[in-house]
């Protein structure tokens, strides 16, 4: 075992190296020269917690109207509220950590263009624009990690009070929560203590997210979401263990309801899953060099009613042996509504599995997927969940 965790680092190395080119795929970041810079170690003075030192930086950099850095150094940071990112701002993480204190039910980032019901702060939230043009990049070992003991509360389904930790608690359980957001990165930082998913997005495109390292094995522990309105972005230079899928497409439908799942006490999508626009699906995503080990799924693509379309999966790794169904599943479920095709134009290539069942997965009625050279190295396991190649699918393992 030491020498299978000693490879793994060995491969990290070896992955920053080979792939630190950052390529963008229709993401991008327009900074100005002249970019304002506030330390919030200079604001903690006058305020009594970090949480009131970081919010006082944010509202200054608001006002100014200029493009601004904010640089959390120094020491770590232990928050007790959400950091809320606006427009044409670059948040830094340099050296530190920032931690969530206990008993929190909050997400460590988020953006500051949706209305929480003051009335239901857990619930459905309003639209307020589009956010754009922003970073959160982690610098020298930052880090984001959740609290040590989760906020508690009655669950009506269970009837018991239950931590909230996992899928049934809503948003505001995400690490980092992106809504209706254009031209944005997220870089250089380590994850760890989640409560649910790590980094989720809806409605928002061209994003760009590289170099992350996970730590996590909590239930529902999903690295990475693209969730309904999602377009033009990158996943690149991803690392680690999560808990469940490390990178995920996932466009689910209004029939998506409480039918399904009626523990869920609260919608993980800050619009939740009956909003509707035009278009609703997923599309043009760019997935590549996931080195990850956990449960469940390296990257899927699932869709009930909406399309998920363009995807490209390329060089997904397990490093080690895991726990793993499969290391990239294509799938319809979690609500009804799926036609021929709702999953389309999708690449995967270059995968390798150590641990899980299948190498890759189909289990839907797909249109134009091509899949090739896969491999699978733990002795017993398939390559794959069929034994005749299904209509809809190109298939070739070297």
């Amino acid at each position: 075992m030491k020498r299978n965790y000693l490879l793994f680092f060995v491969l990290l190395g070896v992955a920053l190296n080979m792939f630190a080119q950052k390529v963008k795929f229709g993401a991008g970041i327009d900074i100005p020269k002249d970019v304002a810079v506030l330390k919030v170690v200079d604001f903690e003075k006058n305020n009594k917690t970090h949480s009131d030192a970081i919010a006082q930086a944010l509202e200054v950099a608001k006002k100014d109207g200029k493009f601004t850095c904010i640089i959390l150094d120094s020491h770590d940071w232990f928050i007790d509220r959400a950091i809320e990112m606006h427009s044409d701002l670059e948040l830094v993480i340099d050296g530190c950590k920032i931690k969530m204190k206990n008993h929190i039910h909050d997400n460590i980032i988020r953006c500051t263009n949706a209305i929480i019901d003051k009335n239901n702060p857990f619930g459905l939230c309003k639209e307020n624009g589009i956010i754009k043009n922003f970073k959160i990049t982690g610098k020298n070992g930052a880090s984001l990690e959740g609290c040590d003991y989760p906020y508690m509360a009655y669950h009506p389904y269970y009837k018991a009070v239950l931590p909230f930790l996992g899928d049934y608690f809503g948003w505001r359980g995400l690490t980092i929560c992106i809504a209706d957001a254009s031209d944005y990165e997220i870089s250089g930082l380590k994850i760890s203590k989640t409560k649910t998913w790590a980094i989720s997005q809806e409605w928002s495109c061209r994003g760009y997210i590289h170099d992350i390292t996970f730590d996590t094995d909590v239930k529902n522990g999903d690295g990475i979401n693209f969730r309904n309105g999602c377009s033009d972005s990158v996943v690149e230079n991803i690392f680690g263990k999560t808990g469940d899928d490390t990178v995920a497409c996932t466009a689910l439908g209004n029939k998506n309801n409480q039918k399904v799942r009626p523990q869920q006490m609260y919608s993980k999508q800050m619009f939740g899953p009956r909003f509707e626009r035009q278009w609703r699906g997923i599309k043009n995503i760019l997935i590549r060099n996931i080195f990850t080990v956990g449960k469940h799924h390296g990257v899927i693509c699932l869709a009930t009613t909406p399309i998920v379309e363009n995807i490209e999966i390329d060089n997904v790794y397990e490093p080690v042996e895991s726990e793993r169904h499969s290391v990239v599943k294509i799938y319809t479920g979690f609500g009804d509504g799926y036609t021929k095709g709702n999953l389309r134009n999708i690449k995967v290539r270059n995968v390798v599995s150590r641990g899980a069942r299948w190498a890759v997965e189909v289990k839907a009625d797909v249109q134009n997927v091509e899949i090739s050279n896969i491999k699978q190295l733990k002795w017993g396991a398939e390559l794959t969940n069929f034994k005749e190649v299904p209509a809809g699918v190109k298939f070739s393992k070297d």
